[in-house]
């Protein structure tokens, strides 16, 4: 998988650990629906480490804590 699969992975993790809608994300980030829905749905190709950030602090997780997933292992991302 690639980084811009395992950040969608991890972050649809952690909206359900959560129970945080995809809608609420969207208005806490301030980051447009197009934008949320195409990285949800692995249509997005690169993911921008700003939007990262907005992500990890609308789910009120630090950066080292969104990462520390198995789905960040260099045997799992490809870039």
């Amino acid at each position: 998988m690639n980084l811009a699969q395992a950040v969608a992975k991890r972050t649809i993790e952690l909206l359900k650990i959560k129970n945080m809608t995809q809608y609420r994300l969207v208005k806490i980030t301030c980051l447009n629906e197009k934008t949320i829905s195409d990285l949800l749905h692995f249509k997005t190709a690169d993911v921008k480490l700003s939007t990262i950030y907005l992500i990890t602090n609308a789910l009120e997780v630090s950066m080292v804590e969104f990462f520390n997933s198995p789905l960040f292992n260099s045997n799992n991302v490809f870039i």
